[in-house]
């Protein structure tokens, strides 16, 4: 079943740049142009409820990128992703601009791949399965290299692999559930085993984080830089992955850059690292985000008991505190007896 495509307006004053970045999106997205500032206005006025990203020049003739950014501040419609297309990224412009908090830079000249890697990660859009057998067993070979890594980078710090492992395999589970129902008929085995290897490596960023002495070790301002850096494992994890530029591997690398990116996200906008909400995180991201509360809760009180697994459901559905939405909630109650099974 296909997705249905976000809406993405396009606002700069230089038409080639507007068909360029056209031609890049149009594929995935509906595209609005506005040639203007005041086109962006009347745009925003009008539609700003079904627009799911802004592309914004900041260097426009009368009103520029900074007046629309104003305008949308004062209108109290900062929730819209806004992606900054600049030539010239200088620290003023950039400073300024995280003060109405955009998303992200986009500079020119543009690239495609970078350019649609940021929207879709950050608009939660899942990419199309179209792997040929090669691109499988290429992207199998690097997921066996990348898994071999990260388990002797957590073997050389004392660290065990079981809970991403764990998280991996339940990920499989509810998958394959959701794959017989009408939503999710567009899974096949081969992608659900890929998107579950992607949960392996959701913290992957954390191996970039300097090792530091416990936090009750600590003096107060370094235990402050240490939670900010623990806070950017999302960040750091999704640029290491995208290090892989194989066209045989974007299927995988998109899929697990964004869920090291986004795993935190809640889908009431209070996660991090951009409070994005509702279903601009992914239904993988999702996914993972509720897998990550209940190994939390398992293995805190109960180990590696089967028991008491209904229990962590039940309460994970009941406490629904806007971790994810209803849809990942109700997958996980229908997963409950194979989840039970796996641990026992």
């Amino acid at each position: 079943m296909a997705q249905e495509k976000k809406r993405v307006l396009i606002v700069d004053d230089t038409m080639v740049d507007r068909i360029i970045l056209k031609s890049i999106l149009e594929a995935d997205f509906k595209i609005w142009e506005a040639d203007s500032g005041n086109r962006a206005f009347e745009y925003i006025t009008t539609g700003g409820e079904d627009l799911d990203a802004i592309l914004l020049d900041l260097s426009m003739p009368h009103i520029n990128g900074f007046d629309v950014l104003r305008f949308m501040q004062e209108k109290g419609m900062n929730d819209i992703p806004v992606f900054v297309v600049t030539a010239e990224p200088t620290k003023d412009n950039v400073e300024k601009a995280f003060q109405y908090k955009v998303c992200d830079f986009i500079g020119k000249p543009f690239d495609r791949d970078d350019i649609l890697g940021r929207l879709r990660s950050r608009l939660g859009i899942i990419p199309e399965y179209n792997l040929s057998r090669e691109d499988l067993l290429e992207t199998t070979k690097y997921i066996s290299d990348l898994e071999a890594f990260y388990r002797t980078y957590l073997t050389n710090f004392g660290k065990s692999d079981a809970k991403y492992r764990v998280r991996s395999d339940l990920m499989r589970i509810m998958l394959n559930t959701y794959s017989r129902t009408p939503r999710g008929e567009y899974l096949n085995p081969d992608n659900i085993l890929l998107v579950s290897k992607a949960a392996y490596f959701c913290d992957i960023g954390e191996m970039l984080i300097p090792d530091n002495k416990p936090i009750d070790q600590q003096a107060p301002v370094v235990v402050t830089r240490n939670r900010e850096l623990e806070d950017k494992h999302t960040v750091y994890g999704s640029n290491f992955i995208r290090m892989n530029r194989a066209k045989s591997c974007e299927y995988f690398v998109e899929i697990c850059a964004s869920m090291c990116l986004h795993h935190h996200e809640r889908y009431d906008g209070r996660g991090y690292p951009y409070g994005i909400k509702g279903k601009n995180n992914s239904f993988y991201n999702q996914i993972c985000r509720v897998l990550d509360e209940f190994e939390d809760k398992r293995s805190k009180f109960y180990g590696d008991k089967a028991k008491p697994i209904k229990f962590i459901v039940r309460r994970l559905v009941d406490d629904n505190l806007g971790v994810a939405g209803k849809e990942v909630y109700d997958l996980l109650e229908e997963c409950e007896p194979l989840i039970f099974d796996y641990f026992l």
